[in-house]
């Protein structure tokens, strides 16, 4: 390749980057840049648009395109004046004009020049889209949705419905008032066709949740579960919601939060929630 002497400095210090000088010229740059301060400024910024053009380029192939950088590089065109015009004719090999490694070269740089300049048009318009608070990318989530995921994969158990068994009642009022920090008595709703089966200790909001099992005669498993409230938690009125197709009633009362959990299909739901409230 010939030599890029009397070329503008930015297309020699391309070249350099690309390794495409012979020794002479790399000594000849070497010199430049060890005494031209203006020449390591321009050298350092070429490099850097290239290593920060090469890393991009690479993340871009694993990323779709953001829509918002597509309709940027469209108006971009348009405000430029590079609306697209009619496709280029190629000219067969032996019609295309003869072109000296001096010329190519000197196109090559100006092609990068203007490159350079576009990309950083489009950089300097094109802003990413803010990211979402954590608060609102996540879906929220509390503690019930702990207990209905809970609820949902124990209540399809039989013989591992429980943890402890109803036989160890007194075992099981000590042991969650210990774990869970809540004073709490078993309610009794045999009178309205629940039978006590036993309990378990759950982890539902990243706290430790006390959970009561009943069953009744057609098999279907209500629950109560119970954790320690934040300080200063205000009492409230049992409110209802469903959760993967369970119906659950909670309130706060005593520092503690409650929750009800039963088939949404049961119509006295409410009503057994509130009977579990003024009695547990």
């Amino acid at each position: 390749m010939e030599g890029t002497q009397g070329l503008p400095l930015e297309v020699r210090l391309s070249a350099y980057l690309d390794g495409q000088l012979t020794q002479s010229e790399v000594r000849e740059i070497d010199g430049i840049l060890a005494r031209d301060e203006k020449a390591r400024t321009l050298f350092n910024r070429l490099k850097l648009g290239s290593d920060l053009g090469r890393q991009a380029f690479e993340d871009m192939l694993h990323e779709p395109v953001p829509l918002d950088l597509v309709r940027s590089i469209k108006q971009a065109s348009i405000e430029l004046g590079h609306e697209r015009g009619p496709a280029m004719k190629v000219l067969p090999p032996k019609e295309a004009p003869a072109r000296d490694d001096r010329a190519r070269l000197a196109a090559a740089g100006l092609a990068l020049l203007l490159a350079g300049t576009g990309a950083g048009y489009l950089l300097g318009i094109w802003k990413p889209p803010l990211a979402a608070p954590a608060a609102q990318t996540e879906a929220a989530r509390n503690w019930l949705d702990d207990v209905a995921d809970y609820h949902s994969l124990y209540a399809s158990q039989s013989r591992h419905l429980v943890e402890v068994p109803a036989s160890e009642s007194p075992h099981i009022t000590q042991w969650l008032t210990k774990v869970v920090g809540v004073d709490f008595t078993i309610p009794d709703l045999s009178d309205s066709g629940l039978s006590f089966e036993g309990a378990r200790l759950l982890l539902a909001g990243g706290r430790p949740t006390g959970q009561l099992v009943y069953r009744d005669a057609e098999g279907q498993v209500f629950a109560v579960c119970f954790q320690k409230a934040d300080p200063g938690s205000a009492r409230t009125e049992p409110t209802g919601t469903i959760r993967n197709g369970l119906n659950l009633v909670s309130w706060q009362d005593r520092n503690a939060s409650f929750v009800f959990v039963g088939p949404s299909s049961e119509p006295e739901l409410d009503a057994l929630a509130a009977m579990v409230a003024q009695t547990i």
